[in-house]
C-alpha cells in the first residue's frame, strides 16, 4: 500500500486523529503532505497556544469525540445530519471520510499565508483562500476524483464561516442564503468543522469556557438551512 493510500486508509476508523498520528510518528505524514512540516512550525498567535498541526489533530479528535455523543446534535437536526454524514459524494467517496481530511487540513494554508506586523503579532489572513488551493493540488496527488476533491476543497476553503457569522453576528436571510445557494448541504458539514475548529482553540486557552454561543450560532445556520432555505427550495 502507497503511503497515499495509508492516509485514505486512516480515514475510515472511527479514531482517525490517532491514526493520523501514528503517521507521522513513523515519519511518513511529510512525505505525503510535505506542508505538514511547515505547519509544526507557525501557528502560535495570540489566538493559538499550539502549533498548526496540533490544532489540527485537537479539531479533528474532537469532531470525532462529537459523533459519538448522541445528544451533541439537537433532535431536530439529528437526522439530516446524519443523512449528510452517512452519504457518499458523486464518485461514492463517503462523505464523513472526506470531512475528516478537511478538519485535518482546514488550516493547511497557514504557513504560506504567514505574516508578521510592526508590532511583532503573528496573522494568516487569507489562509482559508491559500488552504483551499494547497488541497485542489493535494486532492490529484491523493488520486482522489474531481468530485471529492471539490468537496474537500469548500470545507478547507469555507471553515471560517462560522468564525465569521459568530464575530460579525450577520445571521440574516440574505447572507445565509447566498451561503446556501453556493455551498448546499456541504453547510452542514462547513458548520460542524467551524464549531470543532472553534472549540479546540478555546478549550486549550480557557478550559472551562462555556462554548455554547457558539453551539447555538452553528444550530441557528444548520436550522435555517434544513426548515427555511430547502422548505423554499421545495415549493
Amino acid at each position: 500500500m502507497d503511503i497515499g493510500a495509508q492516509l485514505l486508509e486512516c480515514l475510515k476508523y472511527k479514531d482517525t486523529s490517532s491514526k493520523i498520528e501514528e503517521l507521522d510518528e513513523k515519519g511518513l505524514l511529510e512525505q505525503i503532505i510535505p506542508s505538514i512540516k511547515d505547519m509544526k512550525e507557525v501557528g502560535k498567535c495570540k489566538y493559538h497556544i499550539v502549533n498548526t498541526f496540533q490544532h489540527s489533530l485537537y479539531t479533528l479528535g474532537h469532531f470525532e469525540s462529537i459523533l459519538e455523543t448522541d445528544k451533541f446534535i439537537p433532535s431536530h437536526l439529528r437526522e439530516g445530519v446524519w443523512d449528510y454524514l452517512n452519504s457518499k459524494d458523486e464518485s461514492g467517496f463517503p462523505i464523513l471520510q472526506v470531512l475528516k481530511l478537511g478538519v485535518f487540513l482546514h488550516d493547511i494554508g497557514k504557513p504560506a499565508a504567514k505574516t508578521v506586523d510592526e508590532t511583532g503579532r503573528t496573522h494568516f489572513r487569507g489562509h482559508d483562500v491559500t488552504g483551499g488551493q494547497i488541497v485542489l493540488e493535494l486532492g490529484k496527488e491523493l488520486g482522489l476524483s474531481d468530485a471529492t476533491t471539490q468537496k474537500l476543497f469548500r470545507y478547507v476553503r469555507y471553515h471560517m464561516s462560522l468564525l465569521i457569522a459568530y464575530k460579525t453576528g450577520n445571521v440574516g436571510k440574505e447572507s445565509l442564503w447566498k451561503q446556501f445557494d453556493e455551498l448546499g448541504d456541504d453547510i452542514i458539514g462547513i458548520m460542524l468543522l467551524g464549531y470543532c475548529d472553534l472549540v479546540a482553540t478555546r478549550k486549550l486557552l480557557n478550559p472551562l469556557e462555556d462554548n455554547g454561543v457558539i453551539k447555538t450560532y452553528m444550530e441557528f445556520i444548520l436550522t435555517n438551512y434544513f426548515y427555511r432555505y430547502k422548505t423554499d427550495k421545495e415549493v
